[in-house]
């Protein structure tokens, strides 16, 4: 397993490179004649990844090629102001020609169990399968305050090793039901970028870079695949001794 650490001055820089790393690796996919199959996070720094993709890469990128799935979904409809299909939507998807056949979202107004299966499903038609799990190209994470990454929460680190590629999750303080892609399937991934701003996010960053004792407990410490990035805007660096 190799783990890069990226430092950038600005959430926007941050997001920026994130996007530019999107597009080399859409390009080498293109020249193969192969699709690109990338997994999406929700969050504030992936809107403004979606907004600069619009913004700056809209001719540039071989949108024909990208296929895209999600990471996680709350159980709520698209329409939903918390659902992630709709942020992604709002902020990407209408405005660049992806084609409609290859987009795979999360129905996260269906009912939780039969979306894990149907989704489970889908993944193994639609990716290629190693060591018989499906294999994305990239996937893209954040991490939130608890350490969590996906919608897998430190009180539900049983899904890192879960058998199925999706399982349903539950909001430790909210209660509510989310869909998300397992360890086994995001550890599985040819490549992880970790897409992470701001300082709320500085002490358990460095616990779990550092491996500092207790960095066990976050789910975000479990993710080692083949090759992991972190993408960090200086503020969520500022405690790592860089």
């Amino acid at each position: 397993m190799s783990q890069t650490i990226h430092i950038f001055e600005s959430p926007e820089a941050t997001a920026r490179a994130v996007a530019e790393l999107m597009l080399q690796k859409a390009k080498e996919k293109f020249k193969q004649s192969l699709p690109f199959n990338v997994a999406l996070s929700g969050g504030n720094t992936p809107k403004l990844l979606f907004q600069i993709l619009v913004e700056d890469f809209q001719d540039s990128m071989p949108w024909h090629i990208l296929r895209l799935f999600w990471v996680d979904e709350r159980c709520v409809p698209p329409t939903h102001a918390e659902s992630n299909f709709g942020m992604t939507y709002e902020n990407l998807l209408k405005q660049v020609p992806i084609h409609e056949v290859n987009i795979f979202r999360m129905t996260g107004e269906a009912d939780p169990q039969k979306e894990v299966a149907r989704y489970a499903t889908l993944l193994d038609a639609q990716l290629p399968l190693v060591n018989g799990l499906p294999k994305f190209d990239l996937v893209l994470l954040g991490m939130g305050d608890d350490g969590h990454t996906a919608s897998i929460f430190p009180n539900n680190l049983n899904l890192l090793q879960y058998e199925s590629t999706v399982a349903v999750a539950v909001h430790p303080a909210s209660g509510q039901k989310r869909l998300t892609l397992t360890g086994n399937i995001i550890n599985g991934a040819d490549s992880v970028v970790f897409l992470i701003t701001g300082s709320s996010k500085s002490s358990v960053l460095r616990q779990i870079i550092q491996h500092e004792p207790g960095f066990e407990k976050y789910p975000a410490s479990y993710i080692q695949s083949g090759s992991v990035a972190f993408y960090l805007d200086k503020a969520a660096a500022n405690e790592l001794p860089l």
